[in-house]
């Protein structure tokens, strides 16, 4: 709280009156406002569902009900939000440490060939104290690094869509030829299965919604098929993600984890294949007590906006890579 240093004739009055305003200053009381980044509040609990290979344009009302019917109304919906690249590594990598390379780009190569040894949003959030977890649908064990999982049993775990995995100060030292080494005590308690191995199971993340024993930041990676990269028997992927979102979404409402200041995300990796060239847009959904719903035609935003939008929420020291030049998401909130 400022405070007006009221001149007095008396020198005697003046030294008080800049010592008590000096001590206002560091002895803030409880009621003041918390300094804002970019005009992005500070962020509590923070749940971020990502979905797959879905263009901007193909999400409708008839391909993602729950989304477009029951979300979009209560949320910042962005409509010039885009995603970085064709391929699902190099977004995964990039909205966690604004960067990606050529070997992200090529989803073929097998891991653990592009991990890096550099600082990211997993990093950033350590070196702050801020707790976190990676919730991985279908990943049989903590910091898993091999595919597993079928179209059929509705279990399918991708590697190339769990970015923590690819951070050497967060994996560990498990790089070895034949990965004969465990991974760092940090992956094996942050990088977890959601569930069992069992079809579309997300019960471990759902009991900790329940009991409202969760971290601060939750970044949700859905299966193969709930993500809506694989068919899994429908004609309509798209609409596997929306179910997704439509069972977990008001499961995380609902928590005694989710307060006043906590936000939800919903985008997706990439586009899909039925969009124009050069349109590479994606959905990009931001929703909360925090947020001022609408839909939002200001932009361009990236996966670089997305990350620069959570150093902000979380008051990190420093942007990284190609996020500190990315286009800040403002007006959004109330």
């Amino acid at each position: 709280m400022r405070r007006r240093l009221v001149v007095a004739a008396s020198a005697l009055t003046m030294t008080v009156a800049l010592a008590t305003a000096l001590l206002s200053s560091r002895t803030l009381p409880a009621h003041a406002a918390v300094p804002r980044l970019e005009g992005t509040p500070p962020f509590g609990r923070v749940f971020v569902l990502i979905g797959e290979n879905t263009s901007y344009v193909d999400v409708t009302a008839q391909s993602a009900p729950y989304l477009v019917g029951t979300l979009k109304p209560q949320a910042a919906w962005l409509t010039q939000y885009s995603a970085l690249h064709s391929g699902s590594l190099a977004n995964y990598i990039g909205m966690t440490s604004g960067q990606f390379r050529g070997c992200d780009a090529n989803d073929a190569q097998p891991y653990p060939k592009c991990h890096q040894n550099i600082d990211n949003l997993f990093s950033q959030l350590d070196a702050k104290g801020i707790s976190w977890i990676e919730w991985n649908e279908s990943m049989a064990n903590p910091c898993a690094f091999f595919d597993e999982g079928t179209d059929w049993a509705f279990n399918i775990y991708t590697t190339h869509h769990n970015p923590a995995v690819y951070y050497d100060n967060i994996e560990g030292n498990s790089y070895s030829e034949n990965f004969d080494q465990a991974p760092a005590r940090e992956c094996l308690e942050r990088v977890l299965p959601a569930g069992t191995t069992g079809p579309n199971d997300m019960s471990a993340f759902e009991a900790r919604l329940a009991s409202g024993d969760l971290p601060r930041f939750n970044f949700v990676i859905p299966n193969g098929c709930e993500q809506g990269h694989d068919p899994c028997g429908t004609d309509n992927p798209i609409g596997q993600f929306d179910s997704f979102c439509a069972r977990e979404i008001p499961q995380i409402e609902a928590s005694p984890a989710f307060g006043r200041d906590s936000v939800i995300i919903v985008t997706y990796d990439e586009w899909g294949d039925t969009a124009p060239r050069d349109d590479q847009r994606v959905v990009f959904a931001v929703a909360g007590p925090l947020v001022k719903p609408g839909v939002y035609d200001t932009g361009p935003y990236t996966h670089y906006s997305f990350l620069r939008l959570l150093e902000d929420g979380f008051a990190l020291p420093d942007y990284l890579g190609a996020a500190a030049q990315a286009t800040p998401i403002t007006g959004i909130w109330k």
